[in-house]
């Protein structure tokens, strides 16, 4: 039997859309039915590399000023993260 080293065990956060919803420190704009979020922030809460995840640009207002930040729906987050073996 083999063991495991502890470098060889991930720690892997599941998303659920209501914590992302009551997340303040995750920038999140609802655009037709369905809510957006901001590429970064989660990428910052989940401590991973979210660059493969299919995005668009939408506009956020940050202290009275309008940036166009890359946002994705959480169903696109999860099948990024699918694809790369970061969810069970």
């Amino acid at each position: 039997m083999q063991e495991k080293k502890s470098a060889d065990i991930v720690m892997v956060k599941k998303l659920k859309e209501e914590i992302l919803l009551k997340d303040a420190s995750i920038k999140k704009i609802q655009f037709d039915k369905y809510w957006f979020y901001d590429l970064k922030d989660v990428a910052d809460y989940l401590n991973e590399d979210l660059s493969e995840v299919e995005y668009i640009h939408l506009p956020f207002v940050v202290d009275e000023v309008k940036i166009n930040t890359k946002c994705a729906t959480l169903e696109d987050i999860e099948r990024a993260r699918t694809a790369k073996g970061k969810t069970i």
